[in-house]
């Protein structure tokens, strides 16, 4: 499921304090997909394989060539 994942998607993930969080998919990084997790100003947090919980699907979903092509 962590491979399926691509710019405009939802991503639930947890967080240190074992709690459940969503945020839209934005770029893929080093570390894992950086998501906007909300907030005023767009909160970004990075999601790696240990901390994915699950994904949906966006309508207008694409995948991240840059991100794939840098990492």
């Amino acid at each position: 499921m962590f491979e399926d994942i691509m710019m405009g998607d939802t991503i639930y993930f947890s967080t240190p304090h074992k709690d459940e969080m969503k945020g839209k998919a934005v770029m893929k990084g080093p570390h894992g997909w950086v998501v906007n997790a909300g907030g005023r100003y767009g909160t970004p947090k990075v999601v790696s394989q240990s901390n994915f919980i699950k994904l949906r699907k966006g309508k207008n979903r694409k995948p991240d060539y840059f991100g794939n092509f840098f990492n």
